[in-house]
Order: C-alpha cells, then structure tokens, then sequence
C-alpha cells in the first residue's frame, strides 16, 4: 500500500533532519517544491549526494493540483519535501485532507520554519507573536488587511511578523523597502496612528543561511538600507520586556536608547474617530442652537444625551455603542438638514 508523507527541509540546505533525509532515501518517489523560497542552487545536488533517490522538482500548479501526486500515492512511497515547516501552508494540508479522504496514509517530518525561527534569531519572545501577516506582490500597495492586522496586535502588545512573499519562478519578491512604504501608505489612507517613521522595525533576511542578517531601527532609517538577497520578514514589536530590548541590542547591533515598543498610546479605532465625530457634531449643534424654535428643543436635547452617552460608552471601553451613539447624535442634526428646517455646514 502506498503513502504520502510531507517532509520539512527547514531553513536552509542543511536544514533537513535525520528522519527527513531517512524517510526521503527510503522512498519510491520525492517531490520537491520550493516555489515560495529562493533555494540553494546546490540543494538537489546535496540532496541526492546523501543518498535521495527518485528526486523530480515540481512546480506550484503541479503542487496546488496534488492529482499526479495522489496517483502515484495509492500505491507507493511518496514524499513531498518543501522548504520550513510543511503545514504552514494551507496548499499542503489541503492536500493531506485530500489523500486521507482517498484513504492514503499521511505523516508530517516536522522542520524550523521561520515563523518560529524569527523568534529566536531575533531575541524576542516566541509567545508574544500574535497573527502573522503575508505580504504578496499583488497586495503590497494595498495593504489594508495586514494594516488592521498589525493595529490589533499592536493593541494587544503583541509582536507581528510580516513575511514578504518570493516567487521562484518569476525570480523576484516584496522587499521590505517596498512593504515599509506600503503600510506607510495604509496610515496615510486609514490615519489610525498605527505606522509612523519612527515605527521601530527589525528586518531578517536569509534566516537559516551562512549571511543571515537581523537590522532594526525606525522605519525612515529601514527603509534606505540594502537587505541583499530574498527572503525577507519584518518584525514590528508591541510591548518589549528589558530581556527582548537587551537580546535586540546584542544580536542586531543596535544602541539601547533607540530600541521601543510601538504599544505604548496606541488607540482603539473608536479612541480615534469618536472624538473627530464629537467635535463635529459639537460644532454643528451649535452653529444652529440660535436658529431653531423651541419646538425642536427635544431634538437638541436628544442630540446632547446621544453625545453623553459616546462619551461614557467610551470611556467604559464599550466601543460599538460610542460609535451608534456617536452616529445617532449626527443623524438627528441631518435629520433637520434634510428636512429644510435649518441649513448645516459638516
């Protein structure tokens, strides 16, 4: 009976554990792909001087199609090796799910991967990343996803890794000048104070290869710097503990004093648009107060409880009702705007 297993290669050519490269010599068929990681050109070569026969090279159509490979599953020895962690990407558990439905026995050769990787190669702490975000070619001059990504983990002073995709086949990636500017230009359409310039950043590049780097600084200062060659990610830190600031300054090379958090006065998006919204309804109330009759006086004084009560929702941090309650005060000022009875400048 045949199998399929997926086997990690890590992140580098060396990379590959003992069970991998035994699971791989002793197979029927080897499959790699590496269409999302620039690879070592020597890695078929290393590969089969260890002993891997039966060695085909495949593409990410061959790959996201799986038939050809669950075919040659049903009756031999398959394995599947990509680079890092095989189950990172959801191409590969779809095909899992896939061949455990065609009743093809399954096993995972687990590897590093740099979602844990740039953890430890930069000194910070594994259990403080929250949701990783991926920047493609295709998204990066419109990131507004991975800018609402990085503004919750921010609030919850979480760390946010930012991968830039690599396309093999195409031969070129997002650089991390090309993301800095892209969540620069998410601020400016969105203005959550989310990224500044002194966005303290700290960018990896090559992690797993003999020129390995880790540069951090601001992202004014990140973005004139040259990274060389793919793959890259970017850390964006929330909250530091003195441990993760002195691991910092040691592996990346960089003075104490420069090395921050970004959690600190980051606010809710309520923090941020209901005191814009109050103030515009203020002033518009009172632009008209003179001009209205007594009979709208329940209106105004609706008006002045619907902006108390924003107040108060959002100081008890109860977001949704502020912004209703926000919304409610300005749509009762509209309502006389749209009814002809007073003429309101927003």
């Amino acid at each position: 009976m045949g199998s399929l297993k997926f086997v990690g290669l890590g992140l580098g050519p060396g990379g590959v554990s003992v069970e991998g490269l035994d699971e791989m010599k002793g197979a029927d068929v080897v499959f790699l792909e590496y269409y999302t990681n620039p690879h070592d050109p020597n890695l078929v070569r290393e590969l089969e001087r260890r002993g891997v026969k039966n060695l085909t090279v495949v593409d990410r159509t061959f790959v996201e199609d799986g038939s050809a490979i669950l075919a040659e599953a049903k009756s031999k020895r398959v394995m599947l090796a990509v680079p890092g962690e095989p189950m990172i990407a959801t191409t590969h558990s779809e095909l899992r799910v896939r061949a455990i439905k065609a009743g093809i026995p399954t096993g995972i050769v687990h590897s590093a991967t740099i979602a844990t990787a740039a953890a430890t190669s930069s000194g910070l702490h594994s259990y403080k990343f929250s949701r990783t975000v991926t920047v493609t070619r295709e998204s990066v001059r419109r990131l507004t996803q991975a800018y609402q990504i990085l503004h919750q983990n921010l609030l919850e002073g979480a760390h946010t890794l930012v991968l830039l995709e690599y396309d093999v086949a195409a031969g070129e990636g997002v650089s991390p000048e090309e993301a800095i500017r892209g969540l620069t230009a998410a601020e400016a359409n969105f203005k959550l104070g989310v990224v500044s310039p002194s966005t303290f950043a700290i960018v990896l590049s090559r992690i797993g290869s003999k020129d390995e780097t880790c540069f951090a600084g601001s992202l004014k200062e990140l973005e004139d710097l040259s990274f060389g060659e793919a793959p890259h990610s970017i850390i964006i830190p929330g909250s530091l503990h003195f441990t993760e600031v002195e691991a910092i300054e040691a592996i990346c090379r960089i003075e104490r004093h420069r090395i921050r958090g970004n959690s600190e006065g980051m606010k809710r998006p309520a923090q941020t648009l209901v005191p814009k919204y109050f103030e515009k309804t203020r002033a518009a109330l009172e632009s008209v107060k003179g001009r209205l009759g007594t009979q709208y006086d329940s209106v105004v004084e609706n008006v002045e409880l619907y902006m108390r009560d924003a107040e108060t929702f959002l100081a008890n941090g109860d977001d949704e009702r502020a912004m209703l309650s926000i919304g409610y005060a300005e749509g009762l000022l509209d309502s006389l705007n749209f009814a002809g009875v007073v003429k309101i400048e927003w």
